[in-house]
């Protein structure tokens, strides 16, 4: 049994501990730090983006993830959505919307809700008006007769902003997590999709010098999951990926990114200051290979020395 929290006690806890918290971990731990407030036995926290009216990063705790899927393919007979939807940010419970006689012969409750063992419903819609995401938060309870309390109800309005607050500032704090020194770096968060949840200014300024730009809130492309690095006219992109969203790093491409993936290979030996030997054995070829690569290095950038070498890249 887990200890029971005040909330005011969730609050200071999830402020002061989610910077300690992975980004990818943040959800599940926000979900189990508020499951000693708030009883319950499942729960979802999902989040879309206005122009796709789709859910691009799902959480489920002690749910199957295909409750998602249910939750699209039955949206059009599922009525707590209107209701969220009038009341963004306020609890609503299934319960206040319709009656228990009538939700349990429903076709939404027998098709979408009864298949998870899902008996009461306690969910909160988020919409951040600037940025066009919105958050979808919805505690399940398996038993019928554990209905949600008015109580209860109102301290997940209390708690939903705090939630989404605390997970706003982990997103922000993942933006430079890694490459602090790094000259030339700007930063953003976003889904596969490509949309916006944290982005420098200063990303947003290389981007429409390079890019002509026609949604301000979303990358101009969706991203791979499995790419890891990527260039765009004259733009070069690290790509990180952090649960379900990544972390893109931008700045202008240099002559060393047009190198080949084993040349850049030897660039990084010769600025961790090893020699042909280390480097061929690392790199499984014989010294003289590793002197060839470094001779049509110099050549490429048209440079004369390691020093130059170094310091090339490091302003890479």
């Amino acid at each position: 049994m887990k200890e029971k929290l005040s909330a005011d006690e969730f609050i200071s806890l999830l402020y002061r501990k989610a910077a300690n918290v992975p980004l990818e971990e943040y959800a599940y731990w926000a979900l189990d730090l508020l499951q000693q407030v708030i009883s319950f036995d499942g729960a979802i926290w999902g989040t879309g983006h206005v122009s796709t009216e789709q859910f691009h990063t799902q959480t489920t705790v002690d749910v199957s993830p295909d409750i998602f899927k249910a939750l699209k393919k039955y949206l059009a007979i599922n009525p707590i959505f209107d209701s969220l939807l009038n009341t963004k940010g306020q609890a609503v419970d299934m319960a206040d919307v319709l009656s228990d006689e009538y939700f349990y012969q429903s076709p939404v409750y027998l098709q979408c809700f009864k298949p998870f063992g899902i008996e009461r419903i306690l969910s909160s819609i988020h919409l951040e008006q600037r940025s066009g995401i919105f958050t979808l938060l919805t505690l399940y309870r398996y038993d019928r007769s554990q209905a949600f309390t008015s109580a209860e109800k109102q301290t997940q309005n209390r708690l939903l902003y705090h939630l989404l607050a605390a997970s706003s500032y982990r997103q922000f704090l993942a933006l430079n997590e890694g490459h602090q020194n790094v000259n030339g770096l700007a930063s953003a968060l976003c889904d596969q999709q490509g949309i916006y949840y944290a982005v420098e200014s200063k990303f947003l300024d290389v981007i429409e010098q390079y890019i002509d730009i026609e949604e301000s809130q979303c990358f101009p492309q969706p991203l791979s999951k499995q790419a890891t690095e990527f260039s765009i006219n004259n733009l070069h992109f690290n790509q990180e990926s952090l649960g379900e969203l990544f972390r893109l790093s931008v700045r202008v491409k240099n002559k060393i990114d047009d190198l080949t993936e084993r040349e850049k290979q030897v660039v990084s030996g010769i600025c961790q200051g090893s020699t042909f030997k280390q480097i061929a054995k690392q790199l499984q070829l014989s010294p003289s290979t590793v002197s060839n690569h470094l001779y049509r290095i110099y050549d490429k950038l048209n440079i004369n020395s390691r020093s130059e070498l170094v310091a090339l890249a490091q302003n890479s």
